[in-house]
């Protein structure tokens, strides 16, 4: 098996609700766990930011699916990466949700990374991306340990 990473971004469609965003993260949930790739899901503003791991070919058959998913547009790839170790183990695939819970601890990795106060991840290298969501894996897991 070849491991890979794969990082993109994507602008929600006008028509995506909350609701939407639930079944969605429902279904990628059940789905990826099957096909044993894990992941994190960013959405603020509008944007979605999302990390992929997992087999190379079942990586790549769902990104060919992503791109054409009415639910966001404007798809860019910004990484593909082999890995030895997968930085999202945690989750089949988790959502965090950038315009819900604004700490000051998500604000002040936004800021490190996309040098800005505002999430637009069009606007950042793959490094830095990747950066980003490390940052927010690990104090997401910081959270769940706090409150176990």
């Amino acid at each position: 098996m070849h491991t890979i990473r794969l990082l993109y971004v994507s602008t929600a469609a006008s028509t995506l609700a909350y609701q939407d965003l639930v079944a969605l993260l429902r279904a990628a949930t059940q789905r990826n766990e099957a096909s044993d790739i894990t992941g994190l899901l960013v959405y603020g503003s509008g944007l979605f930011l999302q990390a992929l791991e997992g087999d190379r070919a079942v990586v790549n058959r769902l990104y060919n699916r992503i791109v054409v998913d009415a639910r966001h547009t404007d798809c860019t790839l910004l990484l593909a990466e082999s890995i030895e170790r997968r930085a999202f183990a945690d989750w089949s695939m988790k959502l965090i949700g950038l315009d819900d819970m604004p700490t000051a601890k998500r604000r002040a990795v936004l800021l490190r990374y996309g040098g800005a106060q505002h999430f637009n991840p069009y606007n950042i290298s793959a490094g830095q991306a990747l950066g980003f969501l490390r940052d927010l894996a690990e104090s997401e897991r910081q959270s769940a340990s706090r409150a176990a």
